[in-house]
């Protein structure tokens, strides 16, 4: 193992520690809904997304509780590449919030890199940090820190992509207990030089220790479509179908993104 690889995991193991005890779950993140690859935006460039999510129905008490029915969220987020494998970037989120009112809800710092010597490995690996500083009104728990560790592998024209998801609040009434775990990942398949579909995965399983009871977690399934037009353009398509109690409903979900 080289040194900065250990440096890299060192880093990655204390901020692990600070997520040491379970707090109870709630609802993916609607502000964001994308999977993270390894590769992030090219040296000297900037990327602008527009992350824009939809819930369109919920059935049952439990899902309209953790779904919030015909909220609407748009999230500008802005990416910087410093180096092949290591970018910055800035999140501005908005959301119709519980008084009807459409308004700015706070924002997100992330450092998002990968690990250069995996590139020719069968797997890669790399890792997303980020801390969110979001408004009281938008947000139960206002300060967080989030720690998602990545991997992908590719065959022929698949893509296999997890994501491992671990947020800690510093703000608020969950602020002494602990971690929640929201895994995701897709499996994509380059069908030709313009279209990718895919299968998205997005999970929030609640405090690490105990979990939720299955039920009470939420999974959701999002078949996709990934258009590569030109070269500097991203767009991401997506319906999300909900498949416990906690998350039975559908969401529409999109990503339209630039690099200039």
């Amino acid at each position: 193992m080289t040194k900065y690889v250990r440096h890299i995991f060192a880093l990655s193991v204390c901020i692990a520690a600070m997520l040491a005890v379970a707090r109870p779950s709630h609802a993916i993140d609607f502000y964001e809904i994308e999977i993270y690859d390894t590769d992030t935006a090219p040296a000297g460039h900037l990327a602008l997304e527009l992350h824009s999510n939809t819930t369109s129905t919920a059935t049952g008490q439990l899902a309209k509780s953790e779904m919030d029915v015909h909220q609407v969220h748009e999230t500008l987020e802005g990416s910087y590449g410093l180096v092949s494998w290591l970018e910055v970037g800035q999140y501005l989120a908005t959301a119709k919030l519980s008084n009807g009112d459409y308004e700015y809800s706070g924002s997100r710092t992330k450092v998002h890199f990968a690990v250069p010597q995996t590139f020719e490995w069968p797997v890669q690996f790399g890792a997303n940090i980020e801390l969110d500083y979001m408004r009281r009104a938008a947000e139960e728990n206002p300060l967080s820190l989030e720690l998602r560790p990545i991997a992908g592998a590719s065959y022929k024209g698949f893509r296999l992509v997890g994501n491992f998801a671990f947020e800690k609040p510093f703000n608020g009434p969950q602020t002494h207990r602990g971690v929640q775990i929201e895994p995701s990942g897709e499996l994509l398949y380059a069908l030709n030089h313009w279209v990718s579909p895919a299968l998205e995965y997005y999970g929030d399983m609640g405090p690490i220790q105990p979990l939720e009871k299955a039920q009470e977690q939420q999974h959701f399934i999002v078949p996709a479509l990934n258009f590569d037009f030109i070269a500097q353009l991203e767009l991401n398509l997506g319906v999300g179908i909900g498949v416990t109690r906690a998350s039975h409903g559908i969401f529409l979900k999109s990503i339209v993104g630039w690099t200039f």
